[in-house]
């Protein structure tokens, strides 16, 4: 019985621990800011929201695996490589489309 009480206690623990302190605003923030900079077309500034958002993922991605599904933070992760590379070419089009399919993924991840 108190296993049981222990168990139960821990598992509210995890699970208040894992809502937005991880960071969905976090993701969204950057998010954001890349699409900012792709409004101005400032590549430079892109190019570093860019890494810091690759930087983001790497730092929280063992939080991304506990709360979301192994596709949901693994298609993150390939959009935000398919950003860094569509920033290296200065394609305008792919990296919006690959924001918008990474801000659609976050939202899942969180999407408790």
């Amino acid at each position: 019985m108190i296993k049981t009480i222990v168990f139960y206690i821990m598992l509210l623990i995890v699970l208040t621990g894992c809502s937005d302190a991880v960071g969905s605003s976090h993701f969204f923030k950057q998010v954001n800011q890349l699409e900012e900079a792709l409004n101005q077309s400032d590549w430079d500034q892109i190019e570093i929201h860019a890494n810091e958002f690759k930087e983001l993922y790497q730092t929280n991605k063992w939080k991304l695996q506990l709360i979301g599904d192994e596709g949901e933070y693994e298609g993150l992760n390939e959009s935000i490589q398919k950003i860094i590379a569509g920033v290296k070419e200065e394609d305008i089009i792919n990296v919006r489309i690959e924001l918008a399919s990474a801000r659609s993924l976050i939202a899942d991840i969180y999407s408790l």
